[in-house]
């Protein structure tokens, strides 16, 4: 199974070094959004342990553990989303229009 941004293109190197801010802010929000899902998939764990506890002391713990996680994904070349909000980003920079408007 392939996904649509399996195929979607690498943004070039020198693209990637022009605009340091941006590449960060794909990758915030990457991090951020595997935080959610996995803060999703764990939501329901009962039981003992670091992922199951019940009360504020396992909410939090589940909370930091699920953080790290998504840093740690993102960080190790994420899922793919980070690749293409970057490149949506440098081109909405680049030509003042997102990508869906430009064969309007």
């Amino acid at each position: 199974m392939t996904s649509s941004l399996a195929l979607a293109s690498p943004t070039p190197l020198k693209t990637q070094t022009q605009y340091p801010k941006l590449k960060a802010l794909a990758e915030d929000f990457e991090s951020n959004f595997l935080a959610s899902m996995f803060g999703q998939m764990t939501s329901l764990l009962d039981g003992d342990g670091p992922l199951g506890g019940q009360g504020a002391g396992g909410d939090a713990w589940r909370g930091l553990l699920t953080d790290e996680l998504a840093k740690s994904v993102s960080r190790s070349g994420g899922v793919g989303i980070a690749r293409s909000v970057y490149a949506a980003l440098i081109e909405l920079q680049e030509t003042g229009k997102p990508s869906n408007e430009q064969s309007k």
